[in-house]
């Protein structure tokens, strides 16, 4: 039973990194951050596949596609978020990814800004303090996960299928 525990334990492992948390499970690894209003942002990763995402209050189509102004130290830029649902849960998937990744390396905030219906603006901020080394984490574990997959051929599997045959 501890042996089946520790391999366990093993697997999953839930790391902080100052204002942020690195969860990694062996597949799906995510860091991510969550404000004083309950919404959170992060990276997901299932397998080597990574996309960050915002998790906020607002109601949102699946499958629809919404602009989003985002501004931090380092980069101030419009993005496209796809609202896509995740169980009973939805979120905005942010795209690009590489300009999400740009903004999370320095600073101390990232900011986004969605516009409403109404004409308003939906405002969430959420802090970098931490973010670089847990995003950097949780996509080096991705990053693992391609080789982890692949399995070494067994030892007495034959080099080659060819024979040479002497009659």
């Amino acid at each position: 039973m501890g042996l089946l525990l520790l391999a366990l334990t093993a697997q999953a492992e839930k790391l902080a990194s100052q204002n942020w948390v690195v969860d990694l499970n062996g597949q799906t690894n995510e860091a991510y951050t969550a404000n004083d209003s309950k919404s959170s942002f992060g990276v997901f990763c299932s397998g080597e596949k990574c996309l960050f995402y915002l998790h906020q209050a607002l109601k949102c189509d699946p499958g629809t596609k919404y602009s989003v102004l985002m501004n931090s130290q380092s980069i101030s830029t419009a993005l496209s978020m796809e609202c896509t649902q995740i169980g009973g849960n939805l979120f905005q998937i942010l795209d690009p990814f590489d300009a999400v990744l740009k903004a999370t390396q320095t600073g101390e905030m990232i900011g986004f800004a969605v516009a409403l219906q109404s004409g308003a603006f939906a405002v969430t901020r959420f802090s970098l303090v931490g973010a670089k080394p847990a995003i950097e984490r949780a996509l080096l574990e991705a990053a693992k996960s391609k080789f982890r997959d692949q399995k070494p051929p067994p030892e007495n599997t034959p080099k080659s299928t060819l024979k040479d045959i002497s009659i």
